[in-house]
C-alpha cells in the first residue's frame, strides 16, 4: 500500500516572482520584511506579475503537492473563499494529483506573494482571507483516513480549538499525526499548546531551530534528547545549510546537506516534511529518512516557483530508500 498524508492548513494562493533590484521598496514594502496586506491590495500586486509562479500554496498543501510526486498518495483541507482565486486553488490541487477536501465560505482566499531580488533578498507580502476559518466539522469523513497520516500546519494554531478538534478526530480515528510547528510567532502565542500536541499526540513533529530552542528553553546542541524524554515520537529540526537533526527513544541522528546556492526556498521545510514522511512511512530507518528529506528539499530549493520534477524525486527515493 502506498503512504498516505491527509494533510490540513491554510489555504493560500501563492505566487513566487523574480524582480529587479529596488521593486519592493518602490511599493512601500522594506527588502527582506514580511507584510500583511489588505485584499484588495495583494489582488492588485499579483495582477502586477503576470509572468510569476503562481499556484496552490501555504505549508500543508506545499506538502500535499510534493507526497505524490515522490510516488504517494495525498489529500488537503483548507478553507478557501468563494473567488477566482478558489477555482484556480482547487484547479492546481487536483492536477497535482491531490485529493481534494477544500472547504468554502464567503469572502477572499487567502493568499501569499513572495518578491525576490538579486542576491536572494525575499520580501514577504500574505493576506490569509478566509483560510484561518477552516471548520472541523464541515470536513468530510473520508479524509481522516486510518491508512493514512495526518500532516498538519502549526499556523492554523491562531485557533487553538480548531487545529486540537483535526488532531483529535483523527487520533480517534486511528490515524498517527505529523506536525509542523511552522512559525516561530506562532510558538511564541501558543507555547503550551504546542507543548501539548508534541507530548500527548504527535509522532513526529518538525520545527526550525529558533522555533526548537524557544520550545525546549535551550539550544539543540544541550536540550535535545531532554526535550525529547517528554515526547514519545520523532522530532526532527530543520536547520538550514547545516541540514537536520533528529531524536527517536534517545538515538540522536545528524545529516549535512551539500553547499549549493538556492534558487528559491518557497516550501523547501515543506518538501522536506514530505521526503522524510515519506521514507518514514515506508519503514526506512531514520537516517534514511533524514537524507531523503534532505534531498527533496535540495531538489525544491534549486527550482523556481511551483516547478517539480517528479522523475528526480523519484530517482531521489530509489537512491535513498
Amino acid at each position: 500500500m502506498k503512504p498516505s498524508l491527509s494533510c490540513a492548513g491554510n489555504a493560500l494562493y501563492t505566487v513566487v516572482a523574480f524582480v529587479e533590484t529596488g521593486f519592493a521598496s518602490r511599493l512601500g514594502l522594506h527588502p527582506s520584511s514580511k507584510n500583511t496586506l489588505d485584499s484588495a491590495a495583494l489582488l492588485s500586486l499579483i495582477k502586477a506579475l503576470p509572468d510569476a509562479a503562481k499556484g496552490a500554496g501555504g505549508g500543508a498543501a506545499a506538502c500535499a503537492r510534493v507526497f505524490p510526486a515522490l510516488g504517494n498518495k495525498a489529500a488537503f483541507a483548507g478553507c478557501l473563499g468563494n473567488d477566482s482565486l478558489a477555482s484556480l486553488y482547487k484547479k492546481d490541487m487536483i492536477l497535482a494529483g491531490i485529493s481534494d477536501y477544500t472547504l468554502q465560505k464567503d469572502g477572499y482566499s487567502g493568499s501569499f506573494c513572495a518578491l525576490i531580488e538579486p542576491g536572494g533578498i525575499r520580501t514577504i507580502a500574505v493576506n490569509p482571507g478566509i483560510a484561518t476559518s477552516i471548520n472541523p466539522e464541515l470536513i468530510d469523513a473520508s479524509f481522516y483516513n486510518p491508512d493514512a497520516t495526518l500532516y498538519i500546519d502549526g499556523f492554523l494554531s491562531e485557533y487553538p480549538e480548531t487545529i486540537m478538534a483535526i488532531v483529535k478526530k483523527a487520533v480517534s480515528a486511528g490515524m498517527r499525526v505529523a506536525l509542523d510547528v511552522a512559525s516561530f510567532s506562532c510558538v511564541k502565542k501558543e507555547h503550551n499548546l504546542f507543548l501539548d500536541l508534541i507530548r500527548n499526540y504527535c509522532s513526529w513533529t518538525f520545527m526550525n531551530e529558533d522555533e526548537f530552542n524557544h520550545l525546549a528553553e535551550g539550544s539543540v546542541d544541550t536540550a535535545l534528547k531532554a526535550f525529547s524524554k517528554e515526547a514519545p515520537g520523532t522530532i526532527i529540526v530543520k536547520r538550514a545549510e547545516i541540514g537536520a537533526v533528529c531524536v527517536s527513544d534517545g538515538l540522536v541522528l545528524e545529516s549535512a546537506v551539500r553547499p549549493f546556492r538556492a534558487a528559491d526556498k518557497t516550501g523547501a521545510g515543506d518538501a522536506f516534511a514530505a521526503g522524510f514522511l515519506s521514507a518514514a512511512l515506508q519503514g526506512a530507518p531514520l537516517a534514511r529518512c533524514l537524507r531523503l528529506g534532505n534531498r527533496v528539499a535540495e531538489l525544491t530549493l534549486k527550482t523556481q516557483g511551483f516547478a517539480i520534477d517528479s522523475e528526480s524525486f523519484r530517482q531521489a527515493v530509489k537512491a535513498v530508500i
